[in-house]
């Protein structure tokens, strides 16, 4: 295949063969699978092909999520890719009905082989099908076999945690894990002192506002800073350029009994096999040991400091879904608050960032709405305006069409022009030398037309979702266009922030996520008054 290449996918999971923690089954190493799918690959195509490797290494077949596999899919999707193989069905994924839809659906449909090396499967065999009943009952062993192993691994876990062990993948603030042994954890100097101080300001009767503020205006590094110098790879997608203690990261070391020197486990579980939501358990079902690593704080003041610092009673939080924040403060990146008086936007972290800009921050509520709802019906109206020019121009596939049935027109004449060239040869009209030629020349044209029609009707294909997608997108367009009050639901679809500085001051950062949004936004990506 012409400018294409052959795709090895190598998928290996941190439960694969390792449910006592300590091995990985070697059959399904990421070595043994490259050196399988190769040695397949010289022996049915020698030098046929350019080869692409993906491999995912630590991820889960219960999903498709995989970063190595997406990237592999939008390959395909480009047109990169005419075959992938794999070990066995299991590396490609243990979904059987997500596993299914891409062998009977995604790979014939973008024209991709699919062959699974110790399964015998060659989807050229198949005519486009998985092959019958063997194939869909061997997905669906491997999704029952995923479910059993994570619960094996979970209780494996479970019974380690339960001798003390620290089964943790992240150590908690204050902590590091011992280097000759990884299962307990001993203390961090560094952090210890600052979680100490933590403890013994709330013990005194600092409010958590006050400690934070206090560890800002000191620069102490927070959680994430202090990890990350200390060559411990974090990555919080929530986390902020500018890093700053919180009154949320202060009331959750105060809870944590960790610092008491236990280890807790099962404090959450897994929504479902693959699933990365979390569900939290009641205390009853956590399995808490005690005395398994030095504690940073003694149980007097761990007591003390939670009386002080947890004085209210629970408040009722609604459970209805948050709306999207918008208006943020350009000094700390945090969100703005409205004021007691509910007249004035101010920075919700002014009182503990320690950043004296954040304290400046006081904006007319009426004004400051008023003003973004100018700009984004501004904006809603140059879209909108770009959004008819650009139906104009899409509509027209009259000429796409045309072009077609003239290629499909071409390719009829020249079909029977190839019958005509044998009759004339065999009857002597044309000499065998002649023949070949325009046989060859008559052959080598419809090829090309055979590969411009699929892809003439593809550009319709795609003209007709835009217009489909332009359609959605209009009506969104025309409510934002005639949008009279502060909705922040419906403005955060198309506003990705907005940065206030002051009342003459605001910068307001459109979303590019749209194709034709980003068009018309161009260099107004931010917009400032």
């Amino acid at each position: 295949m012409e400018n294409k290449s052959m795709a090895i996918y190598i998928r290996l999971s941190d439960e694969d063969g390792n449910v006592d923690g300590l091995i990985k089954a070697e059959s399904n190493s990421v070595a043994a699978q490259r050196i399988l799918i190769r040695d397949y690959i010289q022996r049915n195509f020698p030098g046929k092909a350019d080869i692409l490797e993906y491999v995912d290494d630590g991820f889960s077949g219960t999903n498709f999520n995989r970063p190595a596999f997406q990237r592999m899919m939008e390959d395909a999707k480009q047109g990169k890719i005419f075959c992938i193989i794999v070990k066995d069905f299991s590396r490609f994924g243990r979904d059987h009905l997500e596993t299914g839809n891409y062998l009977e659906r995604i790979f014939p449909l973008l024209g991709i082989r699919f062959i699974s090396v110790n399964d015998g499967f060659d989807s050229e065999d198949c005519g486009g099908m998985t092959g019958g009943m063997s194939v869909a009952l061997k997905n669906i062993i491997n999704s029952m076999y995923s479910r059993d192993l994570s619960k094996k691994v979970i209780s494996a876990m479970g019974t380690r945690a339960a001798r003390g062990e620290y089964m943790g993948a992240l150590v908690p603030y204050g902590y590091l894990k011992n280097p000759e042994n990884v299962h307990q954890l001993i203390p961090d100097e560094e952090a210890a002192e600052v979680v100490r101080l933590i403890f013994t300001m709330a013990a005194e009767g600092k409010k958590k506002p006050e400690i934070a503020r206090y560890l800002n205006e000191q620069g102490t590094p927070t959680c994430m800073e202090h990890f990350q110098k200390i060559g411990l790879k974090r990555k919080n997608h929530r986390e902020k350029k500018k890093k700053l203690w919180s009154v949320t990261t202060v009331s959750d070391m105060l809870k944590n009994e960790v610092y008491l020197g236990k280890t807790i486990w099962n404090k959450t579980r897994q929504a479902a096999v693959g699933s990365k939501r979390q569900i939290k358990n009641d205390r009853s079902e956590w399995i808490i040991m005690e005395g398994t690593h030095e504690p940073l704080v003694s149980q007097e003041l761990f007591d003390t400091a939670n009386a002080k610092a947890f004085t209210h009673e629970k408040r009722n939080v609604p459970t209805g879904r948050k709306i999207q924040p918008i208006l943020f403060c350009p000094y700390c990146g945090r969100r703005l608050s409205l004021s007691s008086w509910g007249n004035k936007y101010r920075c919700s972290q002014a009182a503990i960032s320690g950043i004296a800009e954040c304290k400046t921050i006081h904006v007319d509520k009426e004004g400051l709405e008023n003003s973004i709802l100018s700009c984004t019906r501004s904006m809603a109206g140059l879209v909108s305006a770009e959004a008819a020019r650009k139906k104009k121009e899409w509509s027209q596939t009259a000429i796409i069409e045309n072009e077609i049935e003239k290629l499909e027109a071409e390719k009829k004449r020249l079909s029977s022009r190839k019958l005509r060239l044998y009759e004339d040869y065999r009857t002597g009209k044309i000499t065998k030398e002649k023949y070949r030629k325009e046989y060859g020349n008559t052959v080598s044209r419809i090829l090309e037309i055979e590969k411009r029609i699929p892809e003439l009707k593809d550009e319709i294909m795609q003209v007709k979702e835009q217009m489909l997608h332009m359609k959605e997108r209009e009506a969104e367009l025309e409510g934002l266009a005639s949008l009279d009050t502060f909705d922040k639901e419906k403005l955060a679809a198309v506003i990705d922030s907005v940065l206030v500085y002051s009342e003459e001051r605001i910068e307001i950062v459109w979303k590019m996520d749209d194709g034709f949004f980003a068009e018309i936004a161009g260099e107004k990506e931010v917009l400032a008054l």
